[in-house]
Order: C-alpha cells, then structure tokens, then sequence
C-alpha cells in the first residue's frame, strides 16, 4: 500500500504521452484543451469609441456645469455605431453618439445622455465631464501581441467569445483521450434491466461515462464482464486499444476479483495496487505499451462511491495530464458544521455540502452516510471534505480542506 501522494506523483510521471493536435471550428470548441496560446493579432478595440449613449464633447467646455447652470453645446453631427462622424469637433460643439460609436476627432470625453437635455439642435450638459471619462481607448480590452489565452486551457463561453472577437474560427485543441469503462462482475446488470435477487443495476458505469465526458475525454461503454477469466480476458484485451482504460471491481480480495491477476497476464506493468485513502484503498494503476501506444489502465473499486471518488482523484488528473490541461479542481476552506471522525492513518475524502452562511462564512457539513455503496451521497455532495492522514477527529467550527467535485 502507498501514499496518496506517491500515488498521484506515480500516474503523473506515467502519463507521458501527449495528445495530438486537431482543429476544430469556433463553435464546437467550448469545453475543449487548447493547443496553442492565443495571441491577439490586433489591439480590441481598434479605435476609440463610445462606452455610453450620450455626447461626445470637449471636457474643458463643461467645465462648471451643473443642473442650475447647464453648458450650452452646439449639436453638429452624429456617430452612431457602425458608422463615423464626418465632422471635427470645435470649441463649444458636440456630436451625438451612441454606444461603440468612434470618438470624433476633436473630442475627448463623453457625457452621457441621462445628465443632457436637447432642443434645436442646442444639447444642455448638466455636469462636468473629466478627460477621457466614457471613452474606450485603443487596446483597453485586448493589445495586439498579448497572449490572451494561454495553452492548457480548457476553453470556456467567455473564451469562445474572445476567440470571435479576434476572427479566430478554427481552433486548435488537443485530441480528446479515448475512455474505454468496463464493468465487472456477476451482480450487476445494465439499468434498464430489473435485477434478480442478489443482482444491481450497473450505476457506477453511467456515473463515470458522465465524470468522463465533464472532465473532457471521449467516453466508450464496454459493457459488462462476467467473473469469467476467459471472457474477461477477452474484454480487457479489447479495452487496451484506447487511451484510457477503466475497469469497475475485480481488484479486491475476493475469491472472484480477476482483474488484478488478467491485467498483468495482458502486459499491463501495475505500477501500485492499494492506496493509503477511504474510499478506494484497493484501486489499480498500470501502463500498457505496445509499441509508440500506451494505455493508462485504473482498475478501480466496485463500490460505487470508492469507483467515483477514485475516479475525481487519479483519472481525471490523468485525463488532464494526457491533454496537458492546466487547471485544477478548486480547493478552499471551510468551517465544518458536523463533527468528523476517523481512527485510521488513511486519507479520508467525506462527502459534503458546501455552502455559503448569511454572514459570508463558507461552511461544509457532512452529507450524511460515509457507506461506500450510497450513491445517493454523492448525488447530494458538492465537495469533498478533506482529512489527511495525521488528522482525527475534528468538531463543528474548525477548519477543513474542501476540494469542489
């Protein structure tokens, strides 16, 4: 048995391999690894324009104004947006301007038109206006040569947005690792069957294809293997044709848990099998290499819960590592709201729900049973509590590590 730090250090130096590059257009890359930094070839925006309805003046000649004694401006011309005004603006001038409209020549604020009234062709500025106030200059939001999005990145709405904005629409982004999930074992049936006495539905299976595609990865149900070596030979062999492959039980000490001794006897170099947490002490960890391919191989609990929390804490990193994504799941503090417990050295991952108090405070409380087969506890948890190996027991109030699911 190791550590979970080593064991995270072990799948990181593991996945060596990196994911090939495709293009893909503009408006199916949300959600998506980006191959290359983005750097913006122009400066957003161009030119300056106008961030309100309103006038485009010359501050200096609202100097003194006020609702009592508003200045009187002379209306010359119009810039609305997507089109320029053709006059230069003189002393004691204004021209009428709508959000995004370019700043005139000669003008160098923006008062907007809540605080004017206009009359034949004579606009009154109630306020005084200081320079540059209302106006987007050149570049505010991006310059030309800034790298805007880095590599890595896994890419979001406002990215897409970002990349439009630059004329960016085909987009490079690295190949989505392929998932093979199989299921094992004699108990379970698909969902959609009515289990005999004895028998479950295959939950764990559907849950990952779900975690798979959230984190990224391409997922490929592989269905269900009998506690047959033959065929569950045979099952393997065919998963080990994908980037990823996931196995559910079969890697305990059960007289029927197979898939612990037919990897290795299918080349799979098992690089550590039990880790030091709660839930998922008896995960699997190996590489399959046949020539320039390389299988990562996790075979992990058949409780459901041991499966998915395995899954958040070595295959998603994994996942990432292959794509070279650079963001994490998001950790912070909280103050518990139940007790916790624990009389062992493990690492323990609690289910829990995080929430904001009316004062502001982040607090977490339990979800409840800590069972590894309570699904429903991981349907209700929005986090994970949590508690490293020297700790025990810790009360209400005090603080704790909260990894977000």
């Amino acid at each position: 048995m190791i550590s979970f730090t080593d064991a995270r250090r072990i799948i990181q130096e593991s996945a060596t391999r990196e994911m090939s590059i495709e293009t893909v257009p503009l408006v199916l890359a949300a959600g998506r690894v980006l191959a290359h930094s983005i750097v913006a070839r122009e400066s957003v925006p161009p030119s300056a324009n106008s961030a309100m309805d309103g006038y485009a003046v010359v501050a200096a000649d609202t100097s003194g104004a006020t609702v009592e004694t508003p200045v009187l401006l002379s209306v010359i011309d119009e810039a609305s947006a997507g089109s320029v005004a053709t006059r230069t603006l003189g002393p004691r001038q204004a021209i009428r301007i709508m959000t995004g409209g370019l700043i005139p020549e000669g003008a160098d604020a923006v008062v907007e038109v809540e605080s004017t009234s206009e009359a034949d062709g004579v606009v009154a500025i109630a306020r005084t206006v200081r320079p540059g106030e209302a106006v987007r200059e050149p570049g505010d939001d991006m310059r030309a040569g800034e790298t805007v999005i880095d590599e890595g990145k896994r890419l979001t709405p406002g990215d897409i947005g970002v990349l439009a904005t630059l004329g960016i629409v085909n987009v490079p982004v690295r190949i989505q690792p392929k998932v093979g999930i199989l299921a094992t074992g004699n108990e379970i049936v698909e969902p959609w069957r009515q289990p005999a006495p004895g028998q479950l539905r295959n939950s764990s299976a559907a849950a990952l294809y779900a975690f798979c595609a959230q984190a990224g990865a391409e997922p490929i149900d592989l269905g269900i293997a009998r506690d047959d070596r033959d065929e569950l030979a045979e099952k393997l062999e065919g998963g080990l044709r994908f980037d990823v492959l996931l196995t559910t039980g079969g890697v305990s000490a059960g007289l029927y848990d197979y898939v612990q001794h037919l990897l290795p006897a299918a080349g799979v170099d098992v690089r550590f099998h039990t880790v030091n947490i709660k839930p998922g002490k008896p995960v699997l960890f190996g590489v399959h290499a046949e020539g320039p391919d390389e299988t990562l191989v996790f075979g992990l609990p058949g409780n459901p819960v041991s499966t998915l929390v395995t899954f958040h804490q070595f295959v998603r990193p994994a996942i990432c590592a292959l794509m070279r994504q650079t963001t994490e799941p998001l950790r912070i503090a909280a103050a518990l709201e139940t007790p916790l417990r624990k009389s062992d050295d493990k690492r323990h991952f609690v289910r829990g729900v995080l929430r904001r108090d009316v004062d502001g405070a982040l607090k977490v409380a339990s979800t409840g049973s800590q069972s590894s087969g309570a699904m429903s506890s991981m349907s209700r948890a929005n986090c994970l509590i949590v508690l490293a190996e020297n700790e025990r027991s810790k009360d209400a109030g005090e603080m704790v590590e909260v990894e977000m699911l």
